[in-house]
């Protein structure tokens, strides 16, 4: 199967594509959210110790870090649409695993398949909105797609944990079938209408991984996925002691920043397509470096809400460009080969989801909450400098120009 030109799919085609994509991240995010109240109990209760649902929990970034290259490859080679119905299949995998399990080691399996799962649907899903969305067009869509990710991160955790407290462990897992079946017509009928794609020559697709416009978009988006990993172990402890809040209170306001995130990240993708994609980014790392020490600062409710409102804006700012930003770089290669891009921005994400917990918990350990976030500012300052100074060293290039 030949690349399809983008200048041959029809309007029709394009919403169908971004419609799949959409709601699939949507019931991904859905499905890893739900079940986040419910699974530290139930592991309590067969018996698991802290460390051990650290590894649940942790199970599902390695398998998304693990798997993500492989469905790059094999979404490349055989094109989108397979790859995102074996995510749709392992996703109601998982379902029956969690509703089945009985042991801790059966949760740890059930929570790294939803990964793999992940893995499937994400890097086939964003190589679809690429193949049939012009450059000039991506970054919105791009951004529409991850609002389903953020609307599905904001509602999980509150649907799982109002399930399981209506009716216990089995409930939320119920819920989550329906929707998974709900997806799977959806998704089965809609991509009959889109066609499918596969990418340029391997030899090609190798010599993108060595682009260095890639590899900056790399880390961009390490830094970006390692945002919200750094709060997540650390701020609830600061809001219980210094508001004394309980974890629902936590839970409202951490829910501030991903509806800003939702609502941004749209419209940050179609202003990076007017006005270029490194600008924006670099506006979001801005932002976002000013807003994490501020969120160890806040002396007040309101204070602390408009920050973490104001991180989610940085982060929306920064992920929505980042996503167009790398499959132009397979094009300005030659490349039509988006699956190896985005398993890229997989395993970025991964990595950032690791490794943001474990600088930001040792570092609260030994300096306290306040140098942790200043750190983690400065760390996103010097790496906008990185991409300040590389663009200086190749002005002209493509990823420095508006696109038109």
């Amino acid at each position: 199967m030949k690349p399809v030109n983008t200048g041959e799919i029809t309007p029709k085609q394009q919403k169908a594509a971004l419609l799949v994509v959409g709601l699939a991240v949507f019931t991904d995010m859905m499905i890893y959210g739900v079940v986040v109240p419910i699974l530290p109990q139930y592991a309590t209760s067969l018996g698991a110790s802290p460390a051990q649902i650290g590894i649940l929990f942790g199970s599902y970034g390695i398998a998304l870090l693990l798997a993500s290259p492989l469905f790059g490859l094999l979404s490349d080679r055989i094109g989108r649409k397979g790859p995102l119905l074996w995510g749709l299949l392992g996703l109601a995998a998982t379902t029956l695993l969690f509703l089945a399990a009985d042991s801790f080691w059966q949760l740890v399996a059930a929570r790294a398949l939803q990964g793999v799962a992940a893995a499937a649907t994400w890097t086939a899903g964003l190589a679809l909105v690429a193949d049939v969305y012009p450059v000039a067009e991506r970054g919105k869509a791009m951004g529409l797609a991850l609002s389903g990710q953020a609307a599905g991160t904001l509602l999980g955790p509150a649907v799982g944990g109002w399930l399981y407290q209506l009716g216990g462990y089995a409930a939320p897992f119920l819920f989550v079938a329906a929707l998974t079946l709900t997806d799977a017509v959806l998704r089965i009928v809609l991509l009959r209408k889109v066609p499918d794609v596969t990418a340029s020559e391997p030899r090609q697709s190798r010599s993108m991984l060595r682009s260095r416009s890639l590899l900056l978009i790399f880390g961009i988006v390490i830094l970006g996925a390692a945002i919200p990993a750094v709060l997540e172990p650390t701020l609830p402890l600061r809001l219980k002691a210094v508001f004394g809040l309980s974890p629902g209170g936590i839970g409202l306001l951490f829910m501030i920043p991903t509806a800003a995130y939702g609502l941004i990240a749209p419209l940050a993708g179609a202003w990076a397509a007017r006005k270029g994609n490194l600008p924006v980014i670099r506006l979001g790392m801005v932002i976002t470096a000013i807003a994490l020490p501020l969120n160890a600062l806040g002396a007040s409710l309101w204070l602390q809400a408009a920050t973490l409102a104001l991180l989610g804006i940085g982060m929306g700012t920064i992920l929505s460009p980042s996503l167009p930003e790398m499959a132009l770089a397979a094009d300005q290669n030659g490349s039509q080969s988006y699956g190896i891009v985005f398993s890229l921005y997989n395993t970025a994400y991964s990595a950032g989801m690791m490794t943001g917990p474990l600088l930001a918990g040792l570092l609260t350990n030994y300096f306290g909450i306040e140098i942790a976030y200043l750190a983690a500012g400065a760390i996103i300052l010097a790496y906008l400098l990185l991409t300040v100074v590389r663009a200086s060293g190749s002005r002209g290039a493509g990823t420095e120009q508006q696109v038109r």
